[in-house]
């Protein structure tokens, strides 16, 4: 990620473009997105994200193409898009009803002592200049977390996470929270890091305390069943190398 000075023009923007179509039908797409990369037209990013790259490419049939579920920028991995209006919808139903099983891999500083967990943390917000993060709040969001460490990799642990609420950044408070954030993670291992970089962009510095120029949080599988043929679907995205180099305290080459 190149450093930058002045303010930073969409041409300035460094992302992530190589997206993979991890499966497709006649009525939705399973897209395997590259991080860093939004989701959606956002901000200086009208036409480095997604759904615009998706159209670009694919202009027949752009006029239908949906986001379904979103993932944040800097998290890699699986995205639905469906390809009209009326199966976007049947697929949030999905969503909203808790009937899709979400599995990510996180890479996280530290080991937790306890191999496996549920985090229950309710959450609130924070809004400050560009920061907008969430925090442990009693009186905040309901939120659930269950996570389970696959392995260690160095000084740093590879964890299954399943959220089964689906909250704004809600993964990485919650293993912030317990002491474990996500490698690479800006906002929730130093706020004045992630301010640094939203003005001037990536210092070699920051490595020092983040550990990852990206956020090392992917979205690996999907699990529903076809709300039109009634098909029980599992999906997977393998995640990517950097994972496993990153944890054994390599760079990426």
């Amino acid at each position: 990620m190149a450093k930058t000075s002045g303010p930073r023009t969409e041409a300035d923007l460094y992302v992530e473009t190589a997206y993979k179509i991890a499966y497709e039908d006649d009525f939705f797409l399973a897209v395997e997105k590259p991080a860093p990369l939004p989701v959606h037209p956002v901000g200086r990013f009208t036409e480095k994200n997604l759904l615009s790259l998706l159209k670009k490419d694919r202009p027949e049939q752009a006029a239908g193409f949906r986001i379904v579920n979103r993932i944040d920028s800097e998290t890699s991995g699986l995205v639905l898009v469906a390809k009209s209006s009326a199966m976007a919808g049947k697929l949030g139903i999905l969503f909203e009803k808790r009937q899709v099983k979400k599995e990510y891999v996180a890479l996280v500083l530290g080991v937790p002592k306890q191999k496996k967990g549920v985090i229950t943390i309710p959450l609130g917000t924070v809004h400050r200049r560009s920061l907008h993060m969430r925090r442990a709040d009693p009186k905040g969001e309901s939120a659930v977390t269950e996570y389970q460490v696959l392995k260690t990799i160095g000084r740093n642990a590879l964890v299954r996470v399943r959220p089964q609420t689906g909250r704004k950044h809600q993964i990485r408070a919650h293993l912030a929270l317990i002491g474990h954030p996500v490698a690479g993670d800006k906002i929730y291992i130093d706020t004045e890091i992630f301010e640094r970089y939203m003005q001037g962009g990536w210092h070699k510095d920051m490595l020092r305390t983040v550990k990852s120029e990206r956020l090392l949080l992917h979205a690996a599988s999907l699990a529903f069943r076809h709300p039109e043929t009634g098909q029980d679907l599992v999906i997977e995205s393998r995640p990517p190398a950097i994972f496993d180099a990153i944890g054994a305290g390599k760079r990426k080459p």
